[in-house]
């Protein structure tokens, strides 16, 4: 009887102790009491200016952006304007039973005579 108590006491024991131990870690301080960094160099001009991590990034960002638009722009001024060579349309040579292309001007001249309706007709049932 007395190894079933010491049992059960040292069971209950440990039980207590595992979940204080437990309560204790899930316990979070999140207290800002640790002192503020000393920055020495370019780090302690730039920290006078934005002393905030969000100020630093959104100069960074902007100085990058800054630099991209003036490179646009620098870019649009200097470049000369790209002059596109005239594409010269060669006809292509009909022959006497071939239909024209519709776009052709040809193909208003082919459609006056009733044989080449006929012919396009034809060619529509293929």
């Amino acid at each position: 009887m007395t190894f079933s108590i010491l049992g059960r006491t040292a069971l209950l024991a440990t039980r207590r102790r595992a979940t204080v131990a437990t309560s204790q870690q899930a316990k979070r301080r999140m207290g800002s009491a640790a002192p503020a960094p000393e920055w020495t160099g370019i780090d302690k001009v730039v920290r006078g200016y934005f002393p905030q991590d969000d100020q630093l990034a959104a100069a960074i960002l902007g100085g990058y952006f800054g630099l991209f638009c003036l490179y646009k722009i620098k870019s649009a001024f200097s470049s000369a304007p790209v002059e596109e060579a005239p594409v010269a349309v060669a006809a292509a040579p009909s022959s006497a039973g071939a239909i024209p292309d519709v776009d052709s001007e040809e193909f208003g001249a082919f459609l006056e005579s009733e044989e080449n309706v006929m012919k396009l007709v034809e060619s529509f049932e293929k």
